[in-house]
């Protein structure tokens, strides 16, 4: 997953909104599995990361009106 800012998740619609959330929390679940198995992350920052961003997402569609 490539990192993606806020001024490019404000442009994206909520319908896009929502699909990059889906596949967020596909990778977030597929890492944690990876850190229950082998008791670390194999790049916590990326981890890190892809936690802040589905936040952001979550925050935006809430300030739109949109539940989640």
């Amino acid at each position: 997953m490539a990192i993606i800012r806020l001024s490019e998740l404000k442009q994206m619609s909520e319908d896009a909104l929502k699909v990059k959330l889906l596949e967020l929390d596909l990778e977030i679940a597929r890492e944690v599995g990876a850190i229950k198995k082998a008791s670390k992350p194999a790049n916590s920052g990326k981890f890190k990361e892809m936690k802040k961003v589905r936040a952001r997402i979550k925050t935006l569609l809430g300030q739109r009106g949109i539940e989640v």
